[in-house]
């Protein structure tokens, strides 16, 4: 944790992230994090018309995701390529086993591309979400 009295204006990334997913992806999206990959989610009534799901990570960090009707549309997956790819944040979440859990997103029929600018391959969740994968230790950009 940076030392906030060292540090004037924005000094680090937060542990939290909230995304927007089309109600009709909700169970796909659910299922995926929590079958998949093995996160744990939990549904949090705020009182909108869909509960808020939380997807929480070993260190503490997590992410939420509301199910709007607001959110993009999800691109089709048999079309999926970088020119079709959600435009928006894209997500990195760390893993010692990078290799295994790639393996099982492909297995979930979760769709994968690759930019032309990384070498890591890039899935997207349902709804549309776009993120990757990518080993504990890498440091790159």
């Amino acid at each position: 944790m940076p030392d906030s009295t060292k540090h004037r204006g924005i000094a680090a990334l937060g542990a939290r992230v909230h995304l927007f997913v089309q109600p009709a992806a909700r169970d796909r999206f659910t299922a995926m994090f929590r079958d998949v990959l093995g996160c744990e989610t939990d549904e949090r009534d705020f009182g909108l018309t869909l509960p808020v799901l939380l997807v929480s990570f070993p260190d503490g960090s997590r992410f939420s995701v509301e199910f709007s009707d607001l959110a993009p549309a999800e691109p089709a997956p048999d079309d999926l390529d970088d020119a079709t790819a959600l435009r928006g944040a894209w997500i990195e979440f760390r893993t010692a086993e990078l290799d295994t859990y790639q393996e099982r997103l492909r297995a979930a029929g979760i769709p994968a591309f690759r930019h032309p600018g990384s070498p890591h391959h890039y899935f997207s969740a349902p709804g549309g979400q776009v993120f990757r994968l990518i080993d504990l230790a890498y440091t790159g950009p």
